[in-house]
């Protein structure tokens, strides 16, 4: 699928019973991750849209969109980049994953709180699912930024995954629940007891009646 592949953004009629999924890209990593998560889930439904969503910020001459490339655009030229990147995640994504059922992506360049706007999104579609990544920041960084997975999930009108990177602690170490395993003891050591189970009814299929549990 390339670029000119992607269906502009106000192509969004879709047949009844349609899974759509609003997937958040800032052209970051765990941003591409997020689209190409948002790909996997949508490939599991035959009849599946996604949706793609960039925010960036305003700027008198144009936008500044989100990454590490901080620069001024146009906003036709900031469709365009978006497009293109969006298109290389997808042309990526058969070597990792399932055939694509999808016939088109929609892709939405817009300004503004990114959380706001995604959540607009999703409510003007009537999404499924939002898929999209945090980046875990901390301190000064997170009370200036906020953080915009934890807003969706507080605002969201459907289910949200959120995508965590690996390091999201920054490398520190998790406070340990309990004290190290020694050698030959086991992980479930803390629940000290063996489980119970409960069994299910099953149904004899000669007589129609259901059988008690063994």
């Amino acid at each position: 699928m390339t670029a000119e592949q992607i269906g502009p953004a106000h192509e969004t009629k879709e047949p009844k019973g349609t899974y759509r999924v609003v997937a958040a890209c800032d052209f970051s990593p765990l941003g591409n991750r997020a689209v190409s998560e948002a790909l996997r889930l949508c490939s599991a439904h035959p009849a599946a849209a996604l949706h793609v969503i960039t925010v960036g910020a305003e700027s008198p001459t144009g936008m500044i969109l989100p990454g590490a490339d901080v620069s001024v655009v146009a906003n036709q030229q900031a469709q365009q980049l978006a497009r293109k990147h969006v298109a290389e995640i997808i042309d990526e994504f058969p070597a990792h994953g399932p055939e694509l059922p999808l016939d088109k992506v929609a892709v939405y360049v817009t300004v503004g709180i990114p959380s706001e706007r995604i959540v607009s999104l999703a409510t003007a579609l009537d999404a499924d699912l939002i898929v999209l990544g945090t980046h875990g920041r901390r301190g000064v960084e997170r009370m200036l930024l906020g953080s915009v997975a934890e807003e969706v999930v507080r605002r969201a009108p459907c289910g949200v995954f959120v995508i965590r990177p690996r390091d999201f602690l920054q490398g520190e170490k998790l406070p340990e629940i309990q004290p190290a395993l020694k050698p030959g003891e086991h992980p479930l050591l803390p629940f000290r007891t063996a489980p119970t189970y409960h069994y299910v009814h099953r149904m004899n299929r000669e007589s129609g009646r259901i059988m008690p549990s063994i």
